[in-house]
């Protein structure tokens, strides 16, 4: 190697922990303005109007089509409901993807602190079910409607899910006969104009939530967005809104039990004769093509962690994910190490006990994904690479030890100086001062 070449790694590595130093996420306090003092008063929230409103659909027919349907429904429909005195039902529509969910948990706790007296439903996809334990005694009185929202699956199959809204209707009238009366309160996180609709058909009294994706006019209280505001903070504001707290914010939390721990250790036992040393997990997939970094970075980076680090890679991942681990492990060039690398990838079969081998890593490497925000809401130490249209402001894990890196490209291509490519050298040097 040269000596350009060697001023070349110097400079990099000197930028890669300049810049790991400066890319802990920090999120500015909780906006103290008098509009949002005023929308916390608990006689009333502040609805926006149709031209305040930040639509969030990318194409411009879309956007001024629902902006048209809203200014029909606050012109024609509108209706001005007063907050329930008494709160003694609550619904809580969070029927996203494990992320949101994961961003979502200080809120119910929150919730369930404020109302301990309240029936909270908590309406959730099948997938994040299990980020939840069966008997949870801080979450006593929370109960759980689970429902696959065809509207929020990934890929998308359906633009609508009218068939789909018909269901959570029923199911939401079959509830309100189960719990004596129809919901006081709804909380709809995601702002989805099939949810509010829903919500409305089941006969929900009151109804907080964002209008973000049309008929905002169909809610009672609507929260305001704060540009780069953590999705967390965002949660907390929609109780606030309702007119309950104001809230501390905390991190997510997750917790295991001794039993899920020790599952977690044997599970790795049983990929390798030799359990000691440090364990690094690497989920080098995402619910997006566009959230994904490349395999072959992965690989490379694997290379360099088994070959110079005391440490060992456990690849983690569900079916979804195959091809993805077989790209990297494809990249690697045959650099693999008996008993450094192990792949178990679709060898964790459910999420409860995923989390078991989360919570035995020292480390835990991932995308903006799911898997990223459970190790960070475990305390595992977490680094973070995001990439996409995304903000990690906004939607980053959160955490005490958690580092995102975003990753920087000029035309669509990453950033190289001298051969070396820089978020490579980024992810490395994180990964070395964490083992």
């Amino acid at each position: 190697m040269n000596s350009s070449e060697n001023a070349g790694m110097r400079e990099s590595s000197h930028d890669a922990a300049r810049f790991i130093n400066e890319a802990r996420l920090r999120v500015p306090p909780k906006a103290a303005s008098p509009l949002m003092r005023e929308a916390l008063r608990p006689e009333g929230g502040r609805k926006l109007s149709v031209f305040e409103r930040n639509y969030h659909y990318e194409r411009f027919p879309a956007r001024w089509a629902f902006r048209a349907v809203d200014l029909l429904g606050e012109t024609f429909f509108r209706k001005t409901r007063e907050r329930p005195p008494s709160i003694r039902r609550v619904l809580l529509m969070r029927p996203d993807h494990i992320g949101d969910v994961v961003c979502t948990l200080p809120a119910i706790h929150a919730l369930r602190d404020s109302l301990p007296d309240a029936q909270i439903d908590l309406l959730i996809r099948s997938s994040a079910r299990s980020l939840f334990r069966e008997f949870d005694e801080e979450l006593a009185g929370v109960d759980f409607l689970v429902f696959n929202a065809s509207w929020r699956d990934r890929p998308k199959r359906k633009k609508f899910g009218f068939r789909s809204m018909r269901r959570l209707r029923r199911l939401l009238r079959l509830r309100a006969e189960e719990i004596d009366g129809p919901y006081d309160l709804a909380v709809d996180f995601a702002g989805d104009f099939q949810s509010i609709i829903t919500a409305r058909l089941a006969g929900v009294r009151y109804l907080v939530g964002r209008g973000i994706r049309g008929f905002g006019f169909g809610l009672d209280a609507e929260v305001a967005e704060f540009p780069k505001r953590h999705q967390v903070e965002f949660n907390l504001d929609m109780l606030e809104y309702a007119g309950l707290g104001p809230f501390d914010t905390k991190n997510p939390a997750l917790s295991l039990s001794e039993e899920e721990l020790e599952e977690g250790r044997t599970c790795i036992a049983s990929h390798t004769e030799d359990h000691s040393g440090s364990f690094i997990g690497i989920h080098p997939g995402a619910g997006g093509v566009e959230r994904i970094w490349s395999p072959k970075l992965y690989g490379e980076l694997i290379s360099r962690i088994v070959s110079t680090l005391p440490a060992r890679v456990l690849l983690l991942g569900g079916p979804e994910d195959r091809p993805i681990v077989d790209e990297t492990l494809k990249s690697m060039k045959g650099v693999r190490v008996r008993g450094t690398i192990l792949d178990m990838c679709e060898e964790v079969q459910d999420l409860r006990s995923l989390m078991g081998v989360m919570k035995a890593c020292r480390l835990f490497i991932g995308n903006d994904s799911g898997p990223t925000h459970i190790a960070a809401a475990l305390g595992v130490p977490v680094i973070c690479i995001f990439q996409g249209t995304a903000e990690p402001s906004v939607w980053g894990p959160r955490g005490q030890n958690v580092v995102v890196l975003r990753k920087r490209t000029v035309s669509g291509h990453s950033i190289r100086t001298n051969g070396v490519n820089r978020e490579l050298e980024r992810v490395y040097e994180a990964v070395k001062r964490c083992v």
